[in-house]
């Protein structure tokens, strides 16, 4: 496991693979913009990636929400049963590498009234980011407690040792990435949308974003050496496209992307409660002229989010096989008990897969 914050990027004899489009049951997805790029890749599809797979048995009743694995332990927010009402309640946990819940750590207000916060990990500290409120609470091991900063921390999506990038996002009006030249003080700035991943190739930077109507896959020139930062589209998903790419990452020089279907097929448990399943595994691939090549299929069934690219070469994102919907937690009814949750750690061609169940 990686835990460092800073990494340097050795710049490698590359070949650059983009995406372009992508295609379900062999018929190409409308795309913008088409790129071809070439790929030879000199190993087989089963040397590619090295998958490794455990389950860690948590004694929580409740649904994992967040996480980042930090010096061997899980720091982890959960959606867990309240007894006063049919909705859950969010709680946080520190949990060792074995299943065992270290401590509970109570959760400030701030945190529990937002919608979405934020779980990082940053300069050696726990943080949390939340969105409504615009803070920044960090988590002090000494006192067992979350502790607001007087002012939000931008937390950088990108950072070696010549440039930090950090993003405002604004969904509709338009968001931009910063570039901020560690050597030379100067910062340079690109229109595009929220970004939510940011991978280096070479001398380019290709940012994953998240926007209206489109999702995007972007390539930007070095602004550090051109003294300013062109943008390009590679790649665009909207709302009709029957998939959506989670992450993107970078191994052996090659850029490649984790591709999830959105096909979902809906089902009545025995409770009688709306259960969504994903039907389609998760495959990891380039795209060549407009169509969606899988190189690998991780043959696992869950829809993937990303949580943190701790390095450029490192990054945590957490998963869910099921979602229940309308339902919330009924007295009756273990919550998420058949439900599998997890961690993922992508360093380079490694990835390892961390199931959470709940006992």
């Amino acid at each position: 496991m990686i835990t460092k914050t800073n990494c340097i990027i050795l710049v490698l004899p590359l070949m650059l693979v983009i995406v372009a489009g992508a295609t379900r049951n062999n018929h190409p997805i409308n795309k913008r913009n088409t790129i071809t790029y070439s790929l030879n890749p000199n190993v087989r599809s089963s040397e590619m990636f090295r998958i490794s797979r455990d389950t860690i048995h948590v004694s929580i009743e409740g649904s994992l929400y967040s996480a980042l694995l930090i010096h061997d332990k899980y720091y982890a927010f959960y959606h867990v049963r309240d007894p006063m009402s049919t909705q859950p309640i969010r709680k946080f946990y520190i949990i060792e590498k074995n299943g065992k819940i270290e401590k509970e750590i109570k959760v400030p207000l701030g945190i529990l009234k937002d919608t979405y916060p934020k779980l990082y990990y940053w300069h050696d500290h726990v943080m949390v980011n939340t969105e409504f409120y615009k803070s920044t609470y960090f988590f002090d091991p000494g006192k067992s407690e979350f502790v607001k900063n007087p002012e939000i921390i931008n937390i950088p999506l990108f950072e070696d040792e010549n440039c930090r990038i950090t993003s405002v996002c604004h969904g509709e009006w338009g968001s931009q990435i910063y570039f901020n030249n560690k050597l030379t003080g100067t910062m340079q700035t690109a229109n595009s949308g929220c970004p939510v991943v940011i991978n280096k190739l070479g001398d380019n930077y290709f940012a994953n974003t998240s926007g209206i109507p489109y999702d995007d896959i972007i390539e930007i020139n070095d602004p550090l050496k051109s003294g300013t930062a062109t943008t390009r589209t590679i790649f665009s998903c909207d709302f009709t496209s029957n998939f959506y790419i989670p992450t993107s990452f970078v191994s052996k020089g090659v850029l490649y992307h984790i591709y999830n279907s959105r096909n979902k097929e809906f089902g009545l448990n025995e409770k009688k409660e709306r259960v969504i399943i994903t039907k389609d595994s998760v495959k990891i691939g380039i795209i060549i002229n407009g169509v969606f090549k899988p190189i690998f299929t991780l043959k696992d069934k869950f829809h993937i989010e990303l949580q943190q690219q701790l390095s450029p070469d490192y990054q945590i994102c957490t998963f869910h096989t099921e979602d229940r919907l309308q339902i919330g937690f009924k007295k009756d009814v273990p919550p998420y008990k058949e439900g599998k949750y997890g961690l993922i750690e992508i360093s380079g061609n490694e990835i390892k897969i961390h199931y959470f169940v709940s006992i």
